[in-house]
């Protein structure tokens, strides 16, 4: 049974509307959730999906019982109803879009998506069709993840990407870089100076072996912060996390425009 809710944009005066909340929802203006993965040490710089700063809107965050880099990385099944009771729980409270705060979310993307009515999107790997679709079908799109071997066939799939687009995809893994290594590690601390140097230097060696990139994506969550230098210095198009759920964001919170004509 459908749930009768009221849905679009308040203006100057709410007044002249009628109104409908179904019970539970106990909080309002937080289209977009994200899951989080229950425990990390690691630096939310602004451009990171887990520093609220990042956005112009409300976010809600809610943690994920038993979700670690480890288990989420490599896509465990034991931790998906824990992941499914999150998304349930942020589509009660009202959002209307669920993210995710790592990119290898992506792996219960299926899943995730059936147990819910609002549309899920846990992973930037998501955007890869839409890229392609604005490239030369001669260009190829590179992408710097935090965990080469887990960005596999199974994430690929679970996130809507065709074998026909992942054969045009050039990976390169970070995970054993000193700096980005303090991440996986979870050690807490970071040289944001030194991490972008990792950063530009990974995405410029992809170009060196691989000229007809014509665009970039970012896996790991991470990497947004980093997105405006990396593209400063290759004047590539990024694609990350953030253009993703900015992109989704005003797909479910479409304002009224106002003007002059």
């Amino acid at each position: 049974m459908s749930v009768k809710r009221t849905i679009g944009y308040v203006g100057p005066d709410p007044r002249k509307k009628v109104y409908h909340r179904p019970y539970g929802r106990l909080v309002g203006g937080t289209a977009i959730g994200i899951m989080r993965i229950g425990s990390s040490c690691v630096i939310y710089l602004p451009g990171n999906v887990s520093n609220a700063s990042t956005y112009d809107f409300p976010v809600r965050y809610v943690f994920t019982e038993g979700t670690t880099q480890d288990n989420i990385h490599r896509g465990d099944p034991s931790v998906l109803p824990n992941l499914i009771a999150t998304a349930r729980q942020l589509e009660s409270e009202g959002c209307r879009a669920i993210f995710a705060s790592c990119g290898y979310f992506g792996h219960f993307q299926r899943e995730v998506s059936e147990a819910v009515d609002v549309p899920v999107f846990l992973s930037s790997v998501m955007q890869l069709p839409f890229a392609f679709a604005g490239l030369s079908p001669k260009k190829k799109i590179g992408i710097l993840c935090g965990d080469g071997a887990n960005l596999n066939d199974h994430l690929f799939q679970a996130c809507g990407v065709s074998k026909e687009l992942q054969d045009r995809c050039v990976i390169t893994g970070m995970e054993g870089l000193p700096e980005f290594k303090k991440i996986i590690d979870d050690k807490g601390e970071m040289d944001a100076e030194a991490l972008e140097s990792e950063m530009i230097a990974c995405a410029e060696d992809l170009l060196k072996k691989h000229p007809d990139i014509g665009a970039l994506l970012l896996e790991c969550t991470e990497m947004p912060p980093f997105a405006a230098a990396i593209q400063a210095a290759t004047g590539l198009p990024v694609f990350d996390a953030i253009t993703m759920i900015k992109y989704i964001h005003h797909v479910v919170e479409q304002k009224p425009y106002y003007g002059f004509m």
